[in-house]
């Protein structure tokens, strides 16, 4: 059993390689549960012996055997939200009460579920209880209604603005009520987990207290641009020289490519929550505290495409605030009075973009919230206010879940609307989705894994994963890595004669305390399975191990999976002591 070098797979990442590591064959673990995403209520430790299954030929790249085909079969599952005509949640719905038309054709409900936070639930603990030096991705909920997500972003917000969030922010945490449930996360230059969910006020006001209060050095207003070029037309000869439109070309391109980098990095950050918010079952509502969403969600890319798709799969409506309260345009001290009165013609915010900049980030918000099932939040300066209407009025919703007459999944988008029997009530959904085979999937799936492989970045619970690490037993020796997974959760390719072949990668990396890269190792595994080897892993579960040598220190351990034919991928963080020799 060999494993691959980190290196060829790691091809964004400063992880050294450890070449020298090799797969051992120990004994594959055992798993609980049928069908999709469970809980995994038989991860006790508990390891079988199928060795002769779980290891085998193992290849790299992708796997070919002939004749492969794939199958797709996939509900839509829809979360809605549905409010009488005071804007108060309407309860008491049944799936008679509702119609789903997809393209315009009417679709037959086979799920249906009403969730509210007041709701006495009856659902036994699901907590998942591990043995020593044992971790997992799984993320169990109790919450009845839609958890809270609040995406403080600093990456997309000016310094001003920044600190007045803040402020309310923590505000609003100082009060949160009892069993409301709230996660909070930060994007500056990404995705950053600074609290998992919990109702407790004092741990999330401590942990906002971290937040940036400073704007990331790429946030960059129309404004800046005007009030430089102003600034360089009073210097003597400036304005009449040649450097002049020079310069004038350089800051708005200047303008323009920070946004585009705003972009690229604000889309991959919304692509990590949703895989880290993936295991957490039901409507997330994501109140993204922002200056400015910076991409338009009504142009189809393909990065859009996935960005969406993913929100969907994972029941994740956003909510952006425009953080900035009454937004006004016009010119500050900086701005001299020639170019705010002078006759240069048109008005100082058409002329300064700052006109066009507001209406733009006010239909991005609208834009997003709609496409996402949420609703957007503008023109109020009560922040406070405003996160409490998100929290309140959404977390009662109903599920529904069908089947899609239309099995033909070819990326294109499509309508969905759903009304409701009952008169005067507003239903609130998302207006359709991208009809992808799986929304985890991605062209650039190694690069994917790298970024989620590094440290700092939220988990992701795409694909539940467990690990036991075990530090070394003796000076010299490795730190043992044992992972399983549970083959429910994986696709395969499969051959006319029923075998079967999955397309997995293993990664183990270290960081020191200074944050610092001390090792990794990666490998894949692509056995080709009978029938009747699969049929063990299904009971048993898949596990491979992994041999770490470190010198003697603390590190924090990050470990991941990914299946590489979903794009499903599971990553756990474990702190890990390697003794003196």
């Amino acid at each position: 059993m060999t494993s691959q070098p980190a290196s060829s797979y790691m091809t964004e990442s400063n992880i050294p390689v450890n070449k020298s590591q090799r797969y051992s064959c120990p004994q594959p673990g055992l798993t609980g549960g049928e069908g999709g995403m469970r809980v995994p209520l038989a991860w006790c430790g508990v390891w079988l012996v199928a060795c002769s299954i779980a290891y085998g030929q193992v290849k790299t790249g992708s796997p070919k055997p002939a004749g492969t085909f794939t199958t797709t079969s996939r509900n839509v599952v829809l979360d809605v939200v549905v409010s009488d005509s005071s804007g108060k949640p309407l309860h008491g719905l049944k799936a008679q009460d509702f119609l789903v038309l997809e393209d315009g054709k009417r679709q037959q409900v086979k799920g249906f579920e009403e969730r509210r936070p007041d709701e006495q639930t009856s659902k036994s603990d699901l907590t998942v209880h591990l043995p020593a030096d044992t971790y997992t991705n799984y993320v169990s909920s109790s919450d009845s209604g839609a958890v809270n997500i609040i995406l403080f972003d600093s990456l997309n917000t000016d310094r001003l603005t920044l600190t007045r969030a803040r402020q309310q922010l923590l505000s609003y945490l100082a009060t949160l009520p009892q069993s409301t449930h709230v996660a909070l996360f930060t994007l500056d230059g990404g995705l950053h987990l600074v609290h998992g969910f919990s109702d407790d006020n004092r741990a999330l006001v401590e942990a906002a207290q971290r937040l940036a209060s400073s704007p990331h050095p790429m946030q960059r207003k129309a404004r800046d641009v005007t009030e430089d070029l102003a600034q360089a037309r009073m210097l003597k000869d400036m304005a009449a020289s040649r450097l002049y439109p020079i310069l004038e070309r350089f800051l708005w391109s200047e303008y323009e490519s920070k946004a585009e980098s705003r972009t690229a990095i604000t889309m991959e950050a919304l692509n990590q929550l949703a895989s880290s918010m993936a295991v957490v079952p039901g409507r997330k509502n994501l109140i993204w505290i922002s200056g400015g969403i910076p991409f338009d969600p009504t142009v189809t890319t393909p990065q859009l495409q996935k960005t969406a798709s993913l929100l969907a799969a994972t029941q994740i409506a956003v909510y952006p605030i425009d953080v900035r309260g009454v937004a006004y345009t016009g010119a500050d001290g900086a701005a001299p009075s020639q170019d705010v009165f002078g006759p240069r013609g048109g008005d100082y915010d058409t002329r300064s973009g700052q006109a066009e900049e507001l209406a733009e980030v006010r239909e991005t918000m609208l834009h997003m919230a709609h496409l996402t099932g949420g609703h957007a939040y503008f023109n109020n300066n009560d922040l406070t206010g405003q996160i409490q209407d998100a929290v309140q009025l959404n977390s009662s919703y109903y599920t529904l879940a069908y089947r899609p007459d239309n099995q033909d999944w070819n990326g294109k988008f499509r309508k969905v609307s759903v009304k409701a029997s009952p008169p005067n009530v507003k239903v609130q959904c998302r207006p359709g989705y991208y009809a992808v085979a799986d929304p985890f999937g991605a062209p650039d799936i190694d690069r994917t894994f790298s970024l989620a492989m590094q440290p700092g970045v939220p988990q992701s619970t795409a694909l539940v994963i467990q690990a036991r690490v075990l530090p070394p037993d003796a000076p010299g020796k490795a730190a043992t890595i044992d992972f399983l997974v549970d083959v429910h959760d994986l696709q395969f390719l499969m051959s006319p004669d029923r075998r079967r072949q999955p397309n997995l990668m293993f990664v183990a990396a270290a960081w020191d305390e200074s944050g610092k890269a001390q090792g990794s190792v990666s490998g894949t595994y692509q056995q080709i399975l009978q029938p009747a080897d699969l049929q063990v892993l299904t009971r048993t579960g898949l596990r491979l191990q992994q041999q770490l040598s470190l010198k003697p220190g603390t590190y924090q351990l990050r470990v991941g999976v990914v299946d590489r034919l979903s794009g499903r991928m599971g990553t756990i963080d474990v702190p890990l002591r390697v003794g003196p020799s």
